[in-house]
């Protein structure tokens, strides 16, 4: 799970299928279960928000119905706490860790207002004004009054329902049992246990050999849920309140206006709010509050890495407008990690599918923000030459924006241990071979590039991910292991691992049905797109894009098998480089490559795009982007797109002033108008259908 998350973390959405979005929706699952029910998170908050965005862009670009983005995964495996029903769902709130998105937040806002004369007479949007407040992160909670007493508290378990810990709540003392409000009063947002708590309560379960939690938040959630309500007493737990589950029917009776009035309102209800609190009237100002921050921050008990901005004025929120996932009038700004230090303690050679060698440096494992570091990349060796590194070298680690570990500096102040110096290595620390120099770059590559074990494994893998060949029993590991036994040598070999059954049984990693399932699905993706085979050969800087671009030239076998382009054919393509035509030339002149391509082409069955003579000779169509409707009465989206592409267009999610067509039916709404604004052609359905025909 973990590898396949970080491969749709470097993917683009544009790479991606119909069926990687269900693949993610479980990741998304996966990890939510990891991090608030078993307290074992396996990726940065970051990577989560970035699987998040991917997945929510991925549902909108494919219509899926079901979307996992608009449900809260805070499920708690096998309760015993009892179910209830909430009053009014939670949405999440869109986040940003760039200043620049707050500026394009406040310009967003006062589009969307949309006002009138009238409304703009009585409403100066110039100084809109905005509060600035803390984002806990953390457990959430409602808390439910009736006749000015608590009757009941609820977690959130999903989408509708939540958990019923009335009884652990009552052990916290900033909760007020009683409140001067006689009508019914549903409180919400989050409990959280203090950094010093939570320091005493690891330090007493290692001394015990007791479960010892990663941060503050889980053992939160971990001490809410505890069966004895005495234990989750001496855990000292605190409750922030800032909203409302009947937030309509408490403001129209108190006549409240003001999002600020509302939470000072809570407050004289002796309710615990944010200590940080602030309204403006200037974006620039928020900006300028939250770089301010940092000092406070570090005086604070709790763990807070988030805030978050609001419009004031309630009576504007339904004007702005809100998604299903988030409302539109409020953001929430995560800060950048903290700097710490730590020694290096070894650096190893990384050799990637391309060939570079990336240094890596190994570090004594240190926790930045409750995540433990213990390796940072160096990208390169001149980056090593500029920070004048060394071995058992003390560095300040920054873990930048919080997903990669940063080595920004040395401190060599007081470090009397004999240094080693980091030297580039001659030879490739897998094959051997020679190291050579990019001229024209900083990169340090292996010369080897067909029989290198450390680049053929990475390229295996590439090959047989689920976005080429979608080989599903094939992975890494049992890549490297076939490889390290000699199994197979090369792409073609996979195909005929069912030759190999008696080699693969022996191996004590391998069961008869393991391998029988491996070998069923070898012989499933040997039905495959040219496209896919190409980006699956790994050419040189030829990813989905590029070889849907040059899969036009192929439309049989003979085509790969005799490649007679030339440089200045493939120039001609939209987005292929010199670079790029220079390697795709050398592919195709390769022998080992032509060998390849020859032995794979007897087993494969390759479906070709239908040759367009109007494609060979002017290209025309390869330059061509359209950007589709949603509503159509007899295609989805998903089969319009694959008939654009194999016809030569290019498919587009949104209307820019590149598109060249907008493809409608009906219900063109908003991409209708843009079109018409930046004079893009408007084609019907049935126009298309005939244009493609002739």
């Amino acid at each position: 799970m973990f590898d396949l998350t970080k491969k749709y973390l470097s993917s683009s959405f544009e790479e991606l299928k119909l069926s990687d979005v269900y693949k993610i929706q479980e990741l998304i699952k996966y990890h939510s279960d990891l991090y608030y029910n078993k307290q074992q998170a396996i990726i940065s908050d970051k990577e989560y928000d970035d699987l998040f965005k991917l997945l929510t862009i991925l549902e909108k670009k494919f219509d899926i119905k079901n979307k996992e983005s608009l449900k809260v995964w805070a499920s708690v495996n096998k309760s015993t706490f009892e179910k209830v029903k909430h009053s009014r769902p939670m949405i999440s709130l869109w986040n940003t860790y760039n200043e620049n998105d707050l500026y394009l937040f406040d310009e967003r806002v006062k589009k969307n207002l949309n006002l009138n004369k009238w409304e703009s007479n009585l409403l100066d949007i110039s100084k809109l004004e905005y509060v600035l407040e803390f984002k806990f992160d953390w457990l959430w909670i409602e808390l439910i009054y009736k006749n000015w007493k608590l009757i009941q508290a609820i977690t959130r378990w999903n989408w509708i329902e939540w958990e019923d810990v009335t009884q652990n709540i009552l052990q916290i003392d900033n909760i007020p049992k009683q409140i001067s409000y006689k009508h019914d009063f549903e409180v919400r947002w989050e409990v959280v246990m203090p950094i010093s708590v939570f320091n005493e309560l690891n330090k007493k379960a290692k001394k015990n050999w007791e479960k010892v939690f990663s941060n503050p938040r889980n053992a939160a959630s971990w001490s809410l849920r505890l069966l004895d309500s005495n234990i989750t007493k001496e855990r000292k737990l605190k409750f922030f309140a800032y909203d409302l589950a009947n937030f309509e029917d408490f403001i129209q009776k108190e006549n409240i206006k003001k999002y600020y009035e509302l939470i000072k309102k809570i407050e004289s209800f002796w309710f615990e709010i944010s200590s940080y609190f602030n309204k403006t009237n200037w974006i620039k100002q928020i900006i300028e509050n939250i770089n301010n921050f940092w000092e406070l921050k570090k005086e604070l008990n709790f763990e807070i890495d988030w805030l978050v901005l609001k419009v004031n004025n309630i009576g504007l929120w339904t004007k702005i407008w809100f998604t299903q996932h988030h409302p539109r009038y409020a953001i929430a700004y995560k800060f950048p990690a903290e700097i710490m230090t730590t020694k290096v303690v070894w650096v190893e050679h990384s050799i990637w599918r391309t060939g570079t060698i990336t240094p890596i440096a190994n570090l004594e494992p240190i926790n930045i923000w409750w995540v433990i570091v213990k390796r940072a990349t160096l990208h390169n060796y001149d980056e090593i030459k500029n920070l004048w590194l060394k071995i058992w070298d003390y560095v300040f680690i920054k873990r930048a924006w919080e997903v990669i570990p940063k080595i920004i500096w040395v401190n060599d102040i007081n470090n009397k241990t004999e240094k080693i110096d980091i030297l580039i290595p001659k030879v490739c620390p897998s094959c051997w071979s020679s190291v050579l120099k990019d001229n024209t770059k900083v990169r340090y590559y292996c010369s080897n590039k067909i029989t290198c074990p450390a680049q053929n494994s990475e390229w295996l893998a590439w090959s047989v991910w689920k976005q080429w060949f979608n080989i599903d029993w094939l992975w890494e590991k049992q890549i490297k292991i076939f490889l390290n036994f000699w199994i197979i040598n090369n792409l073609f070999d996979i195909f005929n691992l069912e030759n190999k059954f008696e080699e693969i049984i022996a191996l004590e990693w391998f069961q008869e049905k393991s391998i029988s399932n491996l070998i069923k699905a070898i012989n499933d993706s040997k039905n495959i797109d040219i496209s896919n085979f190409l980006t699956a050969l790994w050419i040189s800087w030829v990813g989905k894009k590029t070889a849907k671009t040059i899969s036009k030239l192929f439309s049989n076998k003979n085509d790969l098998i005799d490649f007679n382009y030339k440089l200045s054919d493939l120039e001609q393509l939209e987005d292929i480089w010199p670079e790029i035509s220079k390697n795709i030339l050398e592919y195709f002149d390769n022998d080992f490559n032509k060998n390849l391509i020859n032995n794979l082409l007897k087993i494969l069955k390759i479906t070709y795009y239908t040759k367009n003579e109007k494609i060979l000779k002017t290209w025309y169509f390869l330059w061509k982007k359209m950007c589709i409707t949603w509503s159509f009465k007899d295609y989805n989206r998903e089969e319009l797109a694959e008939i654009l592409e194999k016809n030569g267009w290019s498919f587009v999610t949104s209307i820019s002033k590149k598109t060249d067509y907008l493809l409608i039916w009906e219900k063109a709404w908003s991409k209708l108008k843009k079109a018409k604004d930046l004079w893009i052609i408007v084609l019907e359905i049935n126009d298309f259908l005939n244009k493609i025909k002739t």
